[in-house]
């Protein structure tokens, strides 16, 4: 009977979040789309800091979604995981630009081969909307103040696979990363060893088996990194609903520099 209640007002706590999410004003994101030097083009939503000042130098989020969000719309990247980044609060406490761009439908932010078991290997090169997004990074880091020592990645799901792949490419890069139900290439981890990174999943995920986080967690251990990582128990692939709203996120995230 304990177990029911705990599931119950779990799945009433995102049935609430998403409401939120669904009911959020997405407007104060400006819609944009870059065109790459190769020809291609993305879609992509850049929220400036509350209270923007072009003469002060501000922190960069850049936030990759999952594969239901793909397209050209330049509406749906928004709608999983986005709603604490407008919140006025945060947005008040932890001023920063936030970018958002949106795959195109059929591709994807990461290639891997055919996975052995759980373990994935990421191709060396990357995908076309890969290069388009950090083509995309260099030119947001061209025309706003952009504070290069606070450059953090999140991405969920499909996003969280981009999240690690980017890790891998461009380490140096990135003062801090969060990662949600993704997954990666444990070969890999010692190029990003020393980034922060806090990953999440939930336990009942039967879209990115949750083990597909711990195989991360155990690889970046071996090598000396300190993950934080969070399982969440009797929650399935929308893990991203408690992830992005945990207390302390937005704190631990901001005070990393490089």
């Amino acid at each position: 009977m304990k177990q029911k209640i705990k599931l119950t007002a779990s799945s009433l706590f995102v049935f609430l979040l998403s409401f939120s999410i669904n009911a959020q004003d997405f407007s104060m994101f400006e819609k944009l789309e870059f065109s790459g030097e190769s020809g291609g083009k993305m879609p992509y939503r850049l929220l400036k800091p509350l209270d923007y000042n072009p003469e002060k130098s501000y922190p960069l989020v850049i936030f990759l979604h999952g594969s239901g969000e793909r397209g050209d719309d330049n509406d749906a990247q928004l709608k999983n995981g986005m709603q604490p980044f407008l919140d006025e609060t945060n947005r008040d406490k932890y001023p920063a630009f936030v970018l958002a761009p949106q795959c195109p439908e059929g591709m994807t932010w990461a290639k891997t081969a055919e996975p052995d078991d759980i373990v994935f290997t990421f191709t060396e090169e990357p995908t076309e909307p890969m290069k388009l997004l950090l083509e995309i990074i260099a030119q947001v880091q061209h025309d706003f103040q952009i504070d290069d020592r606070r450059l953090y990645i999140t991405g969920l799901s499909m996003g969280g696979y981009g999240t690690y792949d980017l890790l891998t490419r461009r380490p140096d890069m990135f003062a801090a990363a969060i990662v949600v139900c993704g997954a990666g290439d444990v070969r890999k981890v010692d190029r990003f060893k020393d980034v922060p990174l806090w990953i999440f999943h939930g336990e009942e995920d039967d879209a990115v088996p949750s083990d597909l986080s711990k195989v991360m967690v155990n690889a970046l251990t071996s090598v000396g990194a300190k993950p934080k990582y969070t399982l969440y128990p009797e929650v399935g692939h929308n893990s991203w609903d408690l992830a992005y709203n945990e207390e302390k996120l937005f704190s631990w995230l901001f005070k990393k520099k490089k």
